[in-house]
């Protein structure tokens, strides 16, 4: 009896906590409504995922989290990769973010991080026989779009980012208006701001790129729906997936072939029987 109390009030004070999230996103006059359903979604699939208790532990050790990313070290260590910013003239470090986005990474389960430069050549050479040309590029959660700069130094057909905040999707569309680099070589760019899930793939040739990017349920749901489209419009597939925190999701969808690995990414092929 005295367990069935507690889980009595684990589930009443998760349903404050979400009560008081959904208060907060409605006040916001600038907030789309899709905001508000990011929140409900979680609740749902935070549930199914990992019961009533583990969705309020988790809350609880994400306002640790936002608390100790008020302090001044937490704040200044957002300015690391700053160098990328100050040679391009754009804003794609993870400072200056505001806590509405903070907030919103408590939900999407994923703090937001720019790609570093380094890392995305290392990657792309693994593509080197490629035709970029007949390839569109898409960046999955793509925040403030360094990831889409970076692409754009590649010759793809089309460059398009999706990101589900809408606060890192306008810096994004900001810093896409402004890059103007010599080495240009793709210039139809653009950030959508959607949820992944719901994201239909273009009928393209296609490289995916994910810098871990979703908790686990999410990316099932989006590489099956990705499968789903390969299955339907059979075309060269890519993903590269940086940070392969939930690599065992490809392995559940055989379509997923991997082609190459280490231990800071991992490579696959879409390939249709």
């Amino acid at each position: 009896m005295r367990g069935s109390g507690a889980m009595r009030r684990g589930r009443a004070a998760l349903r404050d906590s979400i009560a008081e999230c959904h208060n907060y996103f409605m006040t916001q006059s600038n907030r789309p409504p899709s905001l508000t359903t990011a929140v409900i979604r979680w609740q749902r699939d935070s549930i199914r995922a990992r019961g009533f208790v583990g969705s309020f532990r988790y809350l609880a050790e994400q306002f640790v989290e936002c608390v100790k990313d008020s302090l001044p070290e937490r704040r200044r260590s957002r300015f690391g990769d700053i160098d990328y910013d100050c040679d391009h003239a754009v804003d794609t470090t993870w400072a200056r973010l505001p806590l509405s986005v903070r907030l919103r990474e408590v939900f999407s389960e994923r703090l937001y991080q720019p790609t570093v430069e380094e890392e995305f050549a290392e990657i792309m050479q693994h593509l080197a026989t490629v035709d970029f040309e007949t390839f569109t590029f898409i960046d999955l959660g793509s925040g403030k779009g360094r990831a889409l700069l970076l692409a754009a130094m590649y010759p793809f057909a089309r460059i398009v980012g999706v990101e589900v905040q809408p606060e890192l999707d306008a810096v994004a569309r900001q810093n896409i208006e402004r890059f103007d680099e010599p080495g240009l070589q793709c210039r139809k760019i653009e950030s959508l701001c959607a949820d992944a899930r719901e994201y239909q793939f273009p009928l393209a040739n296609l490289v995916v790129y994910l810098f871990n990017p979703f908790p686990d349920y999410v990316l099932r749901e989006v590489l099956a729906n990705l499968a789903a489209s390969a299955r339907r419009a059979p075309r060269s597939i890519f993903v590269l997936y940086n940070a392969p925190f939930e690599k065992q999701e490809f392995e559940r969808i055989p379509e997923f072939r991997q082609y190459y690995e280490t231990s800071q990414y991992q490579l696959y092929r879409v390939e249709i029987a």
